[in-house]
């Protein structure tokens, strides 16, 4: 069994022996000049559980941080709020990141929503519920003085949290921010060119200048591959998961409560769909149980139409096509991007007249009928268009 300890020392740059380490009967003497790291071995049966450090001979340094870690592999830790609809667009990252450096793992510290989620990528090895947005309360509260026990017991009862070596967060909100500061390892996170100078006191031990125009999948990617000196060689994203064949039970998964529309056009969008007999599995009448029956349902359906949530999401990481309905202006950056492992796509709507309700279930209809059935547009826009002035004879430049 390897451990390597990591220390700063303040004071004098004395020689000599610094600390002595017990383990049970074994006891190691640790030398060390200056600042940096050390390695020494144990007995394979030592105890690592009952490490006591204890100065040897050396009073005027003081020590700042001593950590041991029991492996050589390389471990991330990321902090991220407890959203599922943000799980699925960091995937990407991490299959880069376990590609472009062998052996890799990552922790994730989330809150209950979201771990379901996360441990669905296989280099996810350790997830932590915890949701980071607690550790943003004053410590100077009741609820803050909670929140700081609860946190060292997950530390303590984690060892796998005492070998991080970068803790990564790709969201800089405050309980993100909160909780990479309460983690061992280097922290990293985006600093934002568009929020102009970058404060004095920097809030990470390093930040990456992202365009703030950069996809948020590509953030990601882009961060930990600078992070950790690989490179990127395809844009197009792979999400790690397995896409296992399904049988085809539905025609198309449709999640309503994910969708930019108003109840009324709901309402019209499943009207349409039962008159052209079109085999529906709606997700908001009867809601996935587990993160496990989500992604069976999704690959379950020849086509989904789903909102820039995590039915969107899940869709484009699995490779089933369909329509994903985006809010104005919001596809460039926030739209979802179909795995590079299917030629099949999840295409992002976001401008009219293609957002709009009647265009998108008349779009989906056609395809899923193959053009047999008949087209259902609303006579309020036929009507405005007979009525606008380029209809009107004589109308136009000129008139």
């Amino acid at each position: 069994m390897s451990l390597i300890g990591m220390f700063w020392l303040r004071g004098n740059d004395a020689t000599g022996p610094a600390f002595r380490a017990t383990f049970g009967a074994t006891v190691v003497m640790i030398g060390y000049s200056g600042r940096g790291s050390l390695a020494c071995s144990l007995a394979p049966d030592s105890d690592t559980s009952t490490i006591r450090l204890s100065p040897g001979g050396w009073a005027a340094g003081n020590v700042n941080r001593f950590h041991f870690r029991t492996s050589d592999r390389m471990r991330i830790a990321i902090v991220a709020p407890d959203l599922p609809d943000e799980v699925i667009p960091t995937f990407p990252a991490l299959t880069d990141a376990v590609r472009g450096r062998p052996g890799l793992a990552f922790s994730v510290i989330t809150g209950p929503a979201a771990a379901p989620w996360f441990r669905r990528h296989p280099a996810v090895d350790d997830v932590v519920v915890f949701d980071p947005a607690h550790l943003a309360a004053s410590r100077l509260t009741p609820s803050g003085w909670r929140t700081a026990r609860a946190w060292k017991r997950i530390l303590a009862g984690d060892p796998r949290l005492g070998e991080i070596d970068y803790v990564v967060d790709p969201f800089g909100l405050p309980g993100t921010l909160a909780a990479s500061r309460r983690l061992p390892g280097r922290t990293v996170g985006i600093a934002r060119p568009s929020r102009g100078k970058l404060p004095v006191r920097q809030p990470y031990d390093s930040q990456y200048p992202i365009p703030d125009d950069l996809h948020r999948v590509q953030s990601v990617r882009v961060l930990l591959a600078a992070v950790l000196e690989y490179s990127l060689h395809d844009l197009n994203p792979d999400y790690g998961l397995s896409i296992e064949a399904e049988p085809v039970v539905t025609d198309l998964l449709i999640d309503p409560d994910s969708l930019p529309f108003a109840a009324e056009d709901i309402d019209m969008i499943r009207r349409r769909l039962q008159q052209t007999g079109v085999s529906i599995d709606d997700v908001s009448a009867c809601p996935p149980a587990d993160a496990d029956e989500w992604q069976r349902r999704v690959t379950q359906s020849r086509y989904v139409l789903a909102g820039n949530h995590l039915s969107g999401w899940l869709a484009a990481a699995l490779g089933i096509p369909g329509v994903c309905v985006c809010r104005p202006d919001e596809a460039k950056t926030l739209g979802v991007i179909t795995t590079r492992r299917s030629k099949q796509k999840l295409i992002n709507v976001d401008h009219p007249p293609m957002n709009q309700p009647e265009i998108v279930v008349e779009s989906i209809i056609q395809v899923i009928t193959h053009g047999e059935a008949p087209i259902e547009l609303p006579k309020e826009a036929d009507a405005a268009d007979d009525s606008s002035p380029q209809s009107q004879p004589g109308a136009g430049i000129g008139a």
